[in-house]
């Protein structure tokens, strides 16, 4: 780790990220994630919701939202904003947008958005990319970091190959159908993102499911975790 860029992270950056890079363990890090407002018991690790926090705070306003009025006439969010455990550092967390996909339209205006982001992270060396939903029901947390690698590689072959894994993993752990369509491109455009899609669920995929199980497999599509 640059030891220049330590000063400049707050210190509870720097332990969430060099926990999640392996540098070192940190037992107390639950106390921090309390204080950051980290689900309890998110379906994905803590550590990786508290990553995506460090590193999504000054981009979360663009992240997918789901809201609706109720019968009170109050405004009810999926999403609501993270602060911070202290104080931020000098040193600013920018995100390269990469797509939003939409997992499956499961009802009239209910649609499973998932928003990817890349970052750097300099004293580190390392990408992480970070995927945000607009709601809490499919994960048990609006965000989390989905994967990291060394910066040895061009920023869109690093996102592609942690996207891939985090879709890749849906697939072998609960047969998650091909995503439907895409909401927004970034550093990915249209054909690119359907590329990275086949490669993932190869063209038959789903008819072949379809076949062997006796049923649609965009069934379980909202079940995005």
């Amino acid at each position: 780790m640059n030891a220049v860029v330590i000063p400049l992270l707050a210190d509870g950056d720097r332990r969430v990220l060099a926990a999640y890079f392996g540098a070192d363990a940190d037992p107390s890090l639950n106390a921090l994630f309390d204080a950051m407002g980290v689900p309890a018991d998110p379906y994905v690790p803590r550590l990786d919701v508290a990553v995506a926090q460090v590193l999504l705070e000054a981009t979360q306003d663009s992240l997918p939202q789901w809201g609706m009025v109720d019968e009170h006439d109050e405004v009810v969010l999926g999403r609501h904003a993270f602060g911070r455990a202290e104080p931020a550092g000098r040193l600013a967390f920018v995100a390269d947008f990469i797509c939003t996909i939409n997992w499956a339209d499961s009802g009239p205006g209910v649609s499973w958005p998932e928003a990817y982001h890349i970052f750097r992270v300099p004293g580190f060396g390392r990408y992480v990319v970070t995927a945000s939903r607009d709601s809490a029901d499919a994960c048990g947390c609006t965000d989390n970091a989905i994967g990291h690698c060394p910066m040895d590689v061009p920023p869109t072959e690093a996102a592609r190959t942690l996207v891939q894994a985090w879709w890749k993993m849906q697939v072998d752990g609960w047969d998650q159908a091909r995503w439907a369509y895409l909401f927004d491109t970034g550093l990915v455009g249209r054909d690119e993102a359907a590329r990275w899609a086949d490669e993932v669920w190869p063209p038959g995929m789903d008819e072949d499911e379809e076949d062997e199980h006796g049923c649609d497999a965009e069934d379980d599509a909202s079940a995005a975790c």
